[in-house]
């Protein structure tokens, strides 16, 4: 339990940071961070604890744009503002780094299975966040802002 807050506050360290660099407003910089760190704490207790594969990637983007479209909605401002920064601790870095590395070596299969996995990551964290964009405004009107 312990490993999680751990993974969880240097997820949301690395978001908020990554949503400095982006430009984001500074009210919405925590809850860039904080989407963040709740998606990627999900996606390590499905991976690490409940042994899921890939799909942990999935739920875990699925949450964050969940998040995200509701809190885009009640504050009305674009939804990938919150996404984009947010989305970054489930991107395959460490299967890329090993993909140019196998390359380097000049071991192909190596360097395509490392490929092959990135492409289906970053698929599933893209269909994810297209379920979620693609579900109707209707569904979320109760988290509208009410006019003053």
């Amino acid at each position: 339990m312990k490993i999680i807050i751990i993974e969880f506050f240097m997820a949301f360290m690395a978001c908020l940071f990554f949503a400095i660099v982006y430009n984001t407003p500074k009210k919405e910089l925590f809850f860039c961070g904080l989407f963040g760190g709740l998606g990627y704490a999900l996606y390590y207790y499905l991976s690490r604890i409940c042994g899921f594969g890939i799909s942990a990637n999935f739920f875990g983007a699925l949450l964050i744009a969940f998040m995200a479209r509701i809190l885009s909605i009640y504050r009305q401002i674009p939804v990938m503002l919150y996404v984009l920064p947010s989305v970054f601790p489930l991107s395959p870095g460490a299967n890329m780094y090993n993909a140019a590395y196998a390359i380097i070596k000049s071991d192909m299969f190596t360097a395509g299975i490392q490929t092959m996995i990135c492409i289906k990551v970053v698929g599933v964290c893209v269909i994810a966040i297209l379920i979620i964009l693609s579900l109707p405004e209707f569904l979320f009107k109760p988290f509208k802002k009410k006019a003053v």
